[in-house]
């Protein structure tokens, strides 16, 4: 909003173009940076009970606006509907009222957003004090942002370990690259999505090397067959061995281990299993340089989906940290899905 021309309520004087304004969240009163901070408060605090709303001169007053019903923007000063979680101008994040937010509030008996979800007691959870933020705040400032996100609320969201991950991120986003190492998921590459959440990813990641592993298994036997059937003929016949001593009760565990043994080191698995290692390091060198990048895109999307969908800021503060965070169930999921696949390639 422009308030060149108009009077500062406090000292008078008329707003030039170049002058730094400060402007109430509650009534959108502008005045002079210097004059806020000499007075403390907004010059028309008194007026707040009253639903008093300041208007650009000219302009019809709305003395009857009931103030918790709009929330201004402390940024550019633009009114919007108290349901709005950002500005709808420029963005900004919008502070709830607070009356607004002891109205919603849940009481402890209630779970508020379905059977699944932990009760919540209004007198220990408040959205604005995460220790996550605050040392975030303290380290990068209240001004430092990943696009259009505020580190405070991506450090709430991240939770651990985020002051790491939002240095990596500021220091790409000044770069303007996608490039930024990250040990835990160039060496625990599935684990470590899982970990952070990133479940897509992570089952896309076992769904290539099951399909690497199952190929190469396939491709090594076909090429073998083709081009040295000589190993190719040996190594039918310890497999056909094999499957002779599982059914018989006459062959020992010594006989059965050194079968296996020949079997896994015979010149097909060996051909095998360096294709699969070598895919393994790959993928862990593509997750080593793009890991970050990718949790990233996570973090500014689940943040960005959040303010949408969040009608007050409590909401929104809740919904941030139990979205984001990490998981150390999810590393089931891994553990789970190789034991099935195993189990899958053993029997078909």
């Amino acid at each position: 909003m422009n308030y060149t021309g108009n009077e500062c309520p406090s000292c008078g004087k008329k707003f030039e173009q170049t002058d730094d304004i400060v402007v109430c969240p509650v009534c959108g009163t502008p005045q002079h940076r210097s004059c806020w901070n000499e007075n403390g408060r907004c010059i028309n605090e008194e007026k707040h009970a009253e639903g008093f709303i300041w208007q650009i001169q000219g302009t019809e007053p709305a003395h009857n606006t009931p103030s918790k019903d709009i929330k201004i923007c402390p940024r550019c000063g633009e009114h919007n509907e108290n349901y709005e979680p950002v500005c709808i101008r420029c963005g900004e994040r919008l502070k709830a009222n607070r009356q607004t937010i002891d109205d919603q509030m849940p009481t402890f008996e209630e779970k508020p957003f379905g059977d699944w979800q932990t009760q919540i007691n209004p007198n220990n959870f408040s959205p604005y004090q995460n220790v996550y933020a605050a040392d975030a705040r303290t380290v990068y400032g209240t001004d430092a942002k990943i696009e259009d996100i505020p580190v405070t609320e991506i450090a709430e969201y991240i939770q651990k370990d985020s002051n790491k991950y939002i240095g990596k991120f500021l220091d790409m986003q000044e770069k303007n690259t996608k490039l930024s190492w990250n040990w835990s998921a160039g060496i625990f590459s599935v684990f470590w999505c899982f970990y952070r959440k990133m479940v897509g990813l992570g089952v896309a990641l076992i769904a290539i090397l099951f399909s690497v592993s199952l190929v190469s298994s396939i491709a090594s036997v076909t090429v073998y067959e083709k081009y040295k059937p000589e190993v190719y003929a040996e190594y039918e016949t310890m497999v056909e061995e094999l499957q002779k001593m599982l059914t018989s009760e006459s062959s020992t565990n010594e006989e059965y281990y050194t079968l296996v043994a020949r079997i896994f080191t015979s010149p097909i698995n060996i051909t095998a299993n360096i294709v699969q290692i070598t895919a393994t390091l790959l993928m862990s060198i593509i997750m080593g340089f793009f890991g970050n990048n990718f949790y990233k895109k996570k973090v500014l999307k689940d943040i960005r989906s959040l303010r949408r969908i969040s009608g007050d800021s409590m909401t929104y503060h809740f919904y941030l940290q139990q979205k984001g965070n990490v998981s150390v169930v999810n590393l089931m999921i891994p553990i789970l899905c190789n034991m099935f696949l195993s189990m899958l390639t053993t029997y078909f």
